[in-house]
C-alpha cells in the first residue's frame, strides 16, 4: 500500500494534474458557496438552494456528450487549459452583475459550468495516461478525496472571504484559482493525443459512445450506480443548509461542518480502500457500500444530536469513496483509449444530471414533508441499489 501511494505521489505529471484539479475545484466551491447562501437567505427554501446546482447540472445534460467527442478529437491538455481560462474570465464578468438580478448571475453561471463539461472528461481520460494501471485505484481515490477536501476548504474559505472582503473579492479569488490551475496543467508532460481519423459527423461519434455503453454491461451498470451515488451527494449538499439550521440548530452558515465530516470519512476511505481491495472484489465493495450507506441515511433521518449526526455523515463519506473510486477504476480499465473521452463525456452527463431533477425533487419534498422525510427517502433509494446487487447477479459484476 505504501509503495502504491509513493509511486503516485512521486509522479510529477500526475501531481500537476492533481494540483490543477484541486485549484479548479476550490474555485468552483467558493463560487457556489456564495450563490447557495445568498439564495437561501433570500428564499429560505430548499428548492431555492437547488438553483445554483441547476446551473451546474443543466449544461452537463446538454453539453457533456458533445464535449466528450471533442476530447477524443483534440489535444486533452489544451482542452483543460482553455476550460480553466474561460471559467476564470467568466467569473470576472460576474462582478459588474452583482448589483443586478440573480437571473443575470445564473445565466453567466450556466456558461461557467458549460466550460466545466470539457474539463471533466479530459481530466478523467488523462489519468490512465499518467499513472500505471496497478496504481489507478490510489490515483482515483486521491482525486475523489481531493474533490471532497476542496469542497470543505472551498466552502470554508467562502464565508470569511465574503464577510471580510465582499462578493467582488470572492469572485476575484475564484478566478485567480482557475488561472493557477491552467498554469499547472500547462506544465504536465502529457503526450499529445492522436485525433481520430474518422470523418463521421459529431452526432455519429456521440452515438458511438452511447453504443459502447449499451453493449458493455459492466460499464452500463457502473454508470447507473455512479448516477445514484452522485444524486445522493448532490441532494445532501442541498439539504445540508436547512438540516444544519432546522434540525441540528447550528445555523445555516455552519453547514460546512457537515461537509468536513464527509471529507474525514472519505480520507479514511482513501487509505483503507487500497488495502481491502486485495481481499474483496470491487463489485462486493460497491454493493456493500450501497447497503451500508442506505442504512446510515435511514438512521440519520431519525437523528437530531449533532455529534451522532457528524459520525453518521462521516460514514457516508467513507461509503462514497468506496463506491466512486472503485467504479471509476473499473471504467478506466474497461474503456479503450481511443473512445475514452466520448464515454467519459456520457458519464459526465449522467452523473452531473443528478444535480438537476433529483436535486429539485428532493428540495421540493423537503419543503413539503420535512427535511428528515427527504433524507429517509434518499436512504431508501441508496439502499435499493445495494439490494439490487444482492439479488441480481449481473448487477453485482461492478
Amino acid at each position: 500500500m505504501v509503495k502504491s501511494f509513493g509511486a503516485v505521489f512521486s509522479n510529477f505529471g500526475f501531481m500537476l494534474l492533481w494540483l490543477g484539479q484541486l485549484t479548479s475545484q476550490l474555485a468552483d466551491r467558493i463560487f457556489v458557496y456564495v450563490l447557495m447562501v445568498i439564495v437561501y437567505q433570500s428564499t429560505r427554501s430548499n428548492l431555492g438552494v437547488s438553483l445554483p446546482l441547476l446551473a451546474f447540472g443543466i449544461p452537463s445534460v446538454l453539453i457533456a456528450p458533445w464535449a466528450g467527442v471533442l476530447v477524443d478529437k483534440l489535444d486533452r491538455k489544451g482542452i483543460l487549459v482553455v476550460s480553466d481560462i474561460v471559467r476564470g474570465l467568466l467569473i470576472l464578468m460576474i462582478i459588474p452583475l452583482i448589483a443586478k438580478s440573480l437571473l443575470s448571475i445564473f445565466l453567466v453561471s450556466l456558461l461557467i459550468y458549460t466550460a466545466a463539461q470539457f474539463f471533466a472528461p479530459a481530466e478523467s481520460s488523462s489519468i490512465p495516461d499518467l499513472v500505471e494501471k496497478h496504481n489507478l485505484i490510489v490515483a482515483n481515490s486521491l482525486f475523489m478525496i481531493t474533490w471532497m477536501a476542496s469542497s470543505v476548504v472551498g466552502l470554508g474559505l467562502g464565508a470569511p472571504i465574503v464577510n471580510l472582503f465582499g462578493e467582488k473579492t470572492t469572485f476575484i479569488v475564484a478566478a485567480a484559482l482557475y488561472f493557477f490551475s491552467a498554469v499547472a496543467i500547462v506544465l504536465i508532460p502529457l503526450r499529445p493525443h492522436e485525433p481520430t481519423k474518422s470523418r463521421k459527423e459529431i452526432w455519429a461519434d456521440i452515438i458511438l459512445g452511447f453504443e459502447f455503453i449499451r453493449r458493455n454491461q459492466v460499464v452500463r451498470y457502473a454508470l447507473y450506480k455512479l448516477f445514484v451515488s452522485a444524486a445522493a451527494i448532490a441532494t445532501l449538499s442541498v439539504l445540508a443548509i436547512s438540516y444544519s439550521s432546522e434540525i441540528l440548530k447550528i445555523g445555516e452558515r455552519n453547514f460546512g461542518y457537515l461537509i468536513i465530516a464527509v471529507g474525514a470519512g472519505m480520507l479514511v476511505g482513501m487509505v483503507s480502500l487500497e488495502k481491502i481491495r486485495h481481499y474483496l472484489k470491487m463489485g462486493t465493495i460497491v454493493v456493500s457500500s450501497f447497503l451500508a450507506s442506505g442504512v446510515v441515511l435511514l438512521w440519520l433521518s431519525r437523528v437530531t444530536d449533532l455529534r451522532l449526526a457528524l459520525f453518521l455523515i462521516m460514514l457516508l463519506g467513507l461509503g462514497n469513496i468506496y463506491i466512486t473510486s472503485s467504479i471509476q477504476t473499473i471504467l478506466q480499465h474497461r474503456i479503450p483509449r481511443r473512445i475514452r473521452g466520448r464515454v467519459f463525456g456520457v458519464q459526465n452527463m449522467l452523473v452531473n444530471s443528478a444535480f438537476t431533477l433529483p436535486v429539485v425533487l428532493f428540495g421540493l419534498i423537503a419543503d413539503l414533508w420535512g427535511i428528515l422525510f427527504a433524507i429517509a427517502l434518499l436512504g431508501v433509494m441508496v439502499l435499493s441499489m445495494g439490494v439490487a446487487g444482492l439479488f441480481l447477479p449481473k448487477f453485482k459484476t461492478v
